[in-house]
């Protein structure tokens, strides 16, 4: 059934198609984060979002079988996107990363564990993303929402409304992750768990054909929803939401503050500067950049050599200082710091066209 439609009804439809919306799409609040300033920091991913028991109710049970009902392409292509490292990388060994995460969590420290760190260290990453579980879980109906005047309004005036997220579901699974230490595989952050919240869905978006046709007689609210479509809608909302939900947590400045004290020293690297403060002092520092060995080493010279006693929140500490070699514009460099108790501390920068 078409209508003619006036401006005033254009008008009015308009106005109600944005009382029912106030939804961002991920992709947007990812762009929105990636302008944000990403961690000094070159991260490998490890484990995944392997499938576990979930029953016939999960939400990711439907979805086409994989081993991960995350892939790890699309979770990496998100923090890049996001730009919550410097660099990121996944380790390509998908049987490696399936047992690797169980045993660095169960703190089984083995002599593949080993080499897989020491290896990592190599590669010049600084830290380990681990994504510990995907726990599945059913999805919930919460019935329709507070939008149902909306669409009522639409259906009745305009003959529509199939597009008003009008009927609330809720996806019960949640995803875990760590950051770790390249050295021993201790736990550096351990975020809250990761969960998609509620999700509104419009008609067009939880039914079938035969449902669209039923709208024409009865308001959407009232048109049941078909499981699958339902399901593969809440399944991709489900998965853009913690993806980002894991971007924004990373990126945050609380995840940055528990790095830095989670840290054997802190390390910043800023305006052709490179900084550090320590609580037990500095056995070395090695500069992983294309320099010619005789700067690198008179970078470090200059460094060590700098150290002096300061106060930083609170606390004595000791403190080194100097400039940055120079470096083309671009290139990565990443600053290594032993302690004199033997821990290790690293971050990674690029250089940037000085301001």
């Amino acid at each position: 059934m078409m209508r003619h439609l006036g401006s005033g009804r254009w008008l009015l439809l308009l106005c109600l198609l944005l009382l029912a919306g106030g939804c961002v799409a991920p992709g947007e609040n990812l762009r929105g984060l990636a302008d944000q300033p990403p961690l000094d920091l070159a991260v490998l991913v490890t484990g995944g979002a392997f499938r576990g028991p979930s029953g016939d109710g999960g939400t990711f049970s439907a979805a086409p079988l994989a081993d991960e009902a995350i892939p790890a392409a699309t979770l990496v292509e998100a923090l890049r996107r996001g730009r919550v490292f410097r660099r990121v990388e996944i380790d390509p060994d998908l049987e490696r990363r399936r047992t690797i995460s169980g045993r660095l969590a169960t703190q089984r420290r083995d002599d593949d564990v080993h080499a897989f760190l020491r290896e990592a260290r190599a590669q010049g990453f600084d830290l380990l993303l681990v994504i510990e579980q995907l726990q599945d879980g059913p999805i919930e109906a919460q019935g329709t929402n507070g939008r149902w005047p909306v669409t009522l309004a639409t259906w009745l005036l305009l003959g529509v409304g199939l597009l008003i997220p009008d009927r609330t579901f809720e996806s019960r699974a949640t995803l875990r992750c760590t950051m770790r230490d390249l050295q021993s595989g201790r736990a550096l952050l351990d975020p809250p768990l990761l969960f998609a919240g509620p999700i509104d869905l419009s008609l067009v978006e939880r039914t079938d054909f035969l449902g669209l046709c039923q709208s024409i007689v009865v308001p959407p609210f009232w048109v049941g929803d078909d499981e699958a479509v339902m399901g593969a809608a809440v399944r991709a909302t489900t998965e853009s939401r913690l993806l980002l939900s894991l971007v924004r947590e990373l990126k945050g400045e609380s995840s940055r503050r528990r790095l830095r004290e989670a840290a054997p020293a802190e390390i910043e690297l800023q305006d052709g500067q490179v900084r550090i403060w320590c609580g037990e002092g500095v056995a070395d520092v090695r500069l992983r950049a294309p320099l010619p060995a005789a700067a690198a080493a008179a970078f470090t010279r200059e460094l060590m050599s700098s150290v002096v006693l300061v106060e930083r929140l609170g606390v004595r500490r000791f403190h080194y200082q100097a400039p940055l070699p120079a470096l083309a514009v671009g290139s990565e460099v990443q600053v290594l710091v032993s302690t004199v108790s033997g821990a290790v501390a690293s971050v990674t920068a690029v250089v940037e066209v000085p301001r």
